[in-house]
Order: C-alpha cells, then structure tokens, then sequence
C-alpha cells in the first residue's frame, strides 16, 4: 500500500517529536549526573574546610607536610 503525503508528514513529524524527546531525557539525565558529581565535590571540599578549620596551627602546619621543630616556632 503506497503511502500518500499526509500519511510520510505523520511519519516524519510523529519521528521528530520521538527524537526530540529521546535528545531531551538524555540532556536532563546527563545534567543531573553533572549536578550530582558537583554537590559530591561541594560537600567533600566542605569537610576538607572543617577539618582545616578545626586544626590548630601546628597540626595545621604538620597536615601540610611542615617538620615539627618547623611547626611548632609558627606557634609561638
């Protein structure tokens, strides 16, 4: 049975919009899993804060890779 134009137009748009959505669900999940990944990094960085708020200045200077007898003259 040959296809007529108003039926190939259906065709052709009823695809269009199948591929407008399937392009869309792929954007919006990709932008999701971007989102996620950096409140992940946020909140890692945050904790990473916390503790170096939470160090004194010589344990500061230890975690930072200083020497002990180097450390402990910034605390004085």
């Amino acid at each position: 049975m040959p296809m007529n134009a108003k039926t190939a137009a259906l065709a052709i748009t009823a695809s269009l919009c199948i591929a407008g959505f399937a392009y869309s669900s792929g954007h919006e999940a990709g932008r999701v899993s971007q989102l996620k990944d950096t409140v992940s990094a946020y909140n890692r960085r945050m904790g990473i804060d916390d503790k170096a708020n939470s160090l004194g200045r010589v344990d500061l200077c230890l975690e930072l890779g200083g020497l002990l007898d180097e450390c402990e003259r910034i605390d004085r």
